[in-house]
């Protein structure tokens, strides 16, 4: 959500409903936030007031949020010792305690899932995680209202939701310890909608200054792609952070998303770059596929990157953005390299996902992930006759099942999917490959393509039967 430059007030409220609660910003709430701000952007200055009795401990999600607190005082002043949280056990029923945050920086010394602060010209997007230090469970019926005191012409954008309320957002229930941003200060901001689905793009400035109409229109029009070729994400808003100053040949050399409050998509760019790079660029599309699918578990990174990976090329064939030739070549070449690392390393795909996260190669886990999704596309269109496809069991599963209020794992998704398609596919698929050291067997699915591969390239047979099924994958609307 984007909150709009303050011109009268240097104060703006909004109360946080945590899982549905309603309340009001005059209230007082169980848990109540006032966060202050200078100009320079270098703090957080936090006062935080409980309602009735004050919890034990206040954690935070970051592992660097300990690092990053500069100090925490109680009512009278008098400093609290630390000790990697906030002790509070021992504060009288309505108590406050005063905390200040160091977000200058972005600090990295235990937490190594990366910086949590981004800094620009005259913003900051700070991760939630660094800066908000809650109780360690807050219970369903607890309210929290947070109050941002920030300098007049400042804007805000968050993961949260206006309620109908003036000045309320609402925090959706997802677990508190998923990660999510603000963004702090002069940046671009624009709202775009998507088949129903709000885009809240923010795009900080740099050197040289980016074009940020530009760059919204891009996220615009891959919105656009990706859920025209698969169907309407099942969000009613996406938050979109652009950081510039990347320092690499590609457009977009890093991005990720979170999923704390409404989803967000980071993105990394070089803004040298021509606009037609990043046209001509899948990684938005990579990310934006993820949305189709709920927060799965990290030991199972497999399924939602290799979903991610398989669909970055198949979206971008339907609509016409590259050739059905050029987007199998693309997929075999993801495959070969995939294969050539698990034959080298002998890892089993479980084995690979877990030791990714150590910074160890990737290319097994992605695309090994994505060939057992090409494998089940394939056998459902073939199985039914064109009645179902990969793309018809995610429709149906956003329909029927998505909950985005939990972490699930890859079995879970996927017995749903045999559920729905009413034979066990999935499921088998997953027990003979992520176990197994072995890359998944494409020998019958490329054959049933008509993929005929000759040293490296790849062939396509003008066989009927091929080309029809080739088609239902890859088809291009209109042409």
């Amino acid at each position: 959500m984007l909150i709009a430059a303050l011109k009268k007030s240097q104060s703006v409220k909004f109360c946080l409903i945590w899982l549905g609660l309603m309340c009001t910003v005059d209230a007082r709430a169980d848990y109540h936030y006032q966060v202050s701000a200078e100009l320079d952007l270098k703090k957080l200055t936090v006062d935080l007031c409980f309602k009735g009795q004050a919890p034990e401990k206040l954690v935070a999600e970051s592992l660097d949020a300990s690092v990053a607190l500069i100090g925490a005082w109680d009512e009278s002043g008098d400093p609290i010792t630390l000790s990697g949280f906030i002790p509070t056990a021992g504060l009288s029923e309505g108590a406050c305690i005063h905390y200040q945050v160091d977000i200058s920086r972005g600090v990295q010394r235990h937490d190594m899932t990366g910086p949590k602060v981004y800094k620009s010209i005259d913003a900051t997007a700070v991760s939630n995680g660094l800066w908000f230090w809650r109780p360690e469970i807050i219970p369903h019926n607890r309210q929290v209202f947070v109050e941002f005191n920030l300098p007049v012409d400042y804007s805000l954008s968050t993961p949260w939701s206006l309620t109908e309320s003036e000045g309320v957002l609402e925090v959706p229930a997802t677990p508190f310890d998923w990660p999510s941003w603000i963004v702090l200060g002069h940046f671009f901001k624009k709202e775009v909608i998507v088949n129903g689905t709000q885009f809240d793009i923010s795009i900080l400035d740099g050197s040289p200054t980016p074009d940020a109409e530009a760059l919204a229109e891009w996220i615009t029009q891959e919105a656009a792609h990706v859920q025209s070729a698969l169907g309407e994400i099942s969000f009613s808003n996406v938050q979109v952070f652009i950081f510039p100053n990347a320092r690499a040949r590609q457009p977009v050399p890093v991005a990720y998303v979170t999923r704390g409050g409404s989803p967000t998509l980071h993105l990394m760019i070089n803004q040298r770059r021509d606009m037609q790079e990043f046209y001509d660029d899948w990684t938005v599309t990579h990310e934006l596929s993820h949305l189709f699918l709920p927060f799965i578990s990290p030991d199972d990174a497999w399924f939602y990157e290799g979903f991610a990976s398989y669909y970055q090329y198949v979206v971008r064939a339907r609509k016409g953005l590259l050739s059905p030739q050029k987007a199998w070549s693309n997929l075999l070449y993801g495959f070969r390299r995939g294969s050539r690392e698990a034959e080298a390393r002998g890892l089993t795909l479980f084995e690979a996902t877990q030791k990714m996260y150590q910074g160890e190669p990737f290319m097994q886990v992605y695309w090994g992930g994505a060939a057992m999704m090409l494998i089940a596309d394939v056998e459902l269109i073939k199985q039914s006759n064109g009645v179902w496809s990969l793309d018809r069991v995610i429709q149906e599963f956003n329909l029927c099942c998505m909950d985005r209020t939990r972490a699930w794992t890859a079995l879970e998704v996927l017995s749903i999917f045999d559920e729905l398609y009413g034979y066990p596919l999935f499921v088998p698929l997953m027990n003979r490959y992520v176990n197994a050291n072995e890359f998944p067997d494409m020998a019958d699915t490329f054959q049933s393509l008509g993929l005929v591969v000759n040293e490296g390239d790849v062939m396509l047979t003008d066989d009927a039967d091929h080309r029809a099924l080739r088609d239902t994958i890859m088809f291009i609307p209109n042409q």
